[in-house]
């Protein structure tokens, strides 16, 4: 009789051990396939997601590669919001500290006239980049001036309008630069 309840234990103990390690597992694909609205809908974001994330190849007039994390500003007619946008992009890249080397200011043009914009001294130490079509950031803009975030692969993933840019793109600069291994 002490043989079998010792066999009986021995199962008891390896059936919880299997359902500690695989019950989440189950649970979680459950949840996946069968009750998705159990699933969380909301982001952490302050900046409009860009979905798919837009790929921005261009010419840098200066020849540096750009491996790092950027914010970038389209060359648009904005008047004061614009000049307001490369103060706040410079406030947010000196406020990130120790890691303001991985942040670039980059200022988006399309023609291959010197940019108009890189004499205003809102702009002063953003780097001119020539894109040959801006025509892809025009739409997730929709004319808006505001400032988008490049990711070190070339992918641009947020749009931050202008009523967005500064202390919301901080907190989420901060983020992300907090997980990330690249730039």
């Amino acid at each position: 009789m002490n043989e079998t309840t010792n066999k009986t234990r021995s199962r008891t103990k390896l059936l919880l051990l299997a359902a500690i390690g695989f019950g989440p597992l189950f649970i979680a694909y459950a949840i996946f396939f069968y009750f998705p609205y159990l699933l969380p809908s909301t982001t952490t974001n302050n900046g409009e997601l860009i979905d798919p994330p837009i790929f921005v190849a261009g010419s840098n007039d200066s020849g540096k590669p750009n491996a790092s994390w950027a914010l970038m500003a389209l060359e648009i007619e904005c008047g004061t919001e614009c000049e307001q946008l490369g103060y706040l992009a410079t406030q947010v890249v000196k406020g990130l500290g120790k890691d303001s080397s991985r942040v670039s200011k980059v200022l988006l043009r399309n023609n291959p006239a010197p940019a108009r914009m890189a004499g205003n001294s809102a702009f002063k130490g953003f780097t001119s980049l020539r894109l040959l079509d801006t025509e892809s950031l025009s739409q997730v803009s929709l004319g808006r001036p505001g400032l988008f975030l490049r990711d070190p692969n070339g992918n641009v993933i947020l749009f931050y309008p202008a009523k967005n840019a500064g202390k919301p793109m901080l907190k989420d600069l901060k983020h992300l630069l907090k997980l990330s291994n690249i730039g």
